[in-house]
């Protein structure tokens, strides 16, 4: 087990935990994405109470993951913790209430009353009231790629009070983390989170089904230029072998995929050409023409030609008159010679 070592303490605490929360840094991309999903998909499967957050709305991009909608923007409410009510549209921009003197309370059977004292000639007229549960209502809390607990923007900025004194697990691959956690699983070897994810998930003793082993796939395949990326290890390959031996699929598309598909289309071009003689209006396919085939005349000599041949012959030179490196086979004209010649041609031009 890779990071065995890493989670011993996690182990005791996994079984006993009840309610997880797992959190999500701003602008996660779709490795960081894929691997808190994973996670979240393998607690559920497991049947724990967990919820995943992140303080950025879900992309086209990322809509593809397995329980993308079950992310949420805002910690869920739960039965436990402080009570936070968010009076709405009352503070001014220095952070006081102008309208507002003091705020008492008193309790009225099983009630509980506040009183918000305004200033004379004030107007306190929340917008909204919102009611926000914070502190120790989660068990667990998993942060899934952030160098620390600012990098989770508002999740963490308005919610401070739900990571303090709360198991953090802290999950990442990047150098400058500051290792914020109870339980730090952090690998700065590896090609990418989502391989860290299915080592841990099996580590935990939780098994992998195939939507869990999808957005592995999808994470790995985005993180690593389709398995191009020169961190890719052996230990790559057998994450991705794992997650399709339990059905996982891979990702239909991907950066290396699209270029090779871009290259093909300009490479190669085929032609329908039952579309284009319908575009034309014709019935079918262009056909090629045969070329008729054309027969040369026969030659038939005339007096004036076999005039012409004699003086010729006349004004041949004799033997004697000849180099005599041309050799001389014959002085007598062949009677072949003189039949006239037919030539037939195949094609014209």
């Amino acid at each position: 087990m890779k990071y065995d070592s890493q989670i011993t303490e996690l182990k005791n605490l996994l079984p006993a935990a009840k309610k997880i929360l797992i959190t999500l840094p701003a602008g996660a991309d779709i490795d960081k994405m894929a691997a808190g999903l994973s996670l979240f998909l393998a607690l559920e499967a497991a049947g724990k109470e967990v919820s995943i957050v992140s303080d950025d709305a879900i992309l086209v991009g990322q809509s593809h993951l397995f329980g993308v909608d079950h992310i949420q923007k805002n910690l869920p409410l739960t039965d436990g913790g402080n009570l936070t009510l968010t009076l709405e549209g009352v503070a001014a921009s220095d952070n006081t209430v102008p309208a507002l003197e003091k705020l008492d309370w008193y309790a009225e059977g099983s009630n509980l009353n506040l009183v918000f004292h305004v200033l004379p000639g004030q107007t306190f007229q929340p917008a909204k009231i919102v009611p926000k549960y914070q502190g120790s209502s989660f068990n667990l809390v998993f942060t899934v790629g952030a160098v620390n607990l600012n990098a989770l923007g508002d999740v963490y900025l308005r919610n401070q009070n739900a990571f303090s004194g709360t198991y953090i697990v802290n999950i990442d691959t990047q150098a400058a983390n500051s290792s914020f956690g109870r339980t730090n699983v952090l690998d700065t070897n590896v090609s990418s989170l989502c391989e860290v994810m299915s080592n841990l998930i099996s580590d935990l003793g939780f098994a992998l089904d195939a939507d869990t082993a999808s957005n592995l796939l999808a994470g790995i395949f985005d993180a690593t230029n389709n398995l191009m990326d020169s961190r890719v290890t052996a230990d790559t390959y057998m994450a991705v072998a794992q997650c399709l031996r339990v059905g996982g699929r891979k990702p239909s598309s991907g950066k290396a995929l699209d270029v090779m598909s871009q290259n093909v289309a300009t490479q190669t071009q085929s032609y329908d050409w039952n579309a284009v003689a319908a575009a034309i209006g014709q019935t079918s396919a262009p056909q090629v023409q045969s070329v008729p085939q054309y027969t040369v005349p026969p030659v038939v000599p005339s007096s004036d030609s076999q005039s012409a041949l004699t003086d010729v012959r006349q004004d041949m030179p004799s033997p004697e008159e000849r180099p005599a490196d041309e050799g001389v086979i014959s002085e007598t004209i062949e009677p072949e010679w003189l039949t006239p010649k037919i030539f037939k041609g195949s094609s014209l031009g």
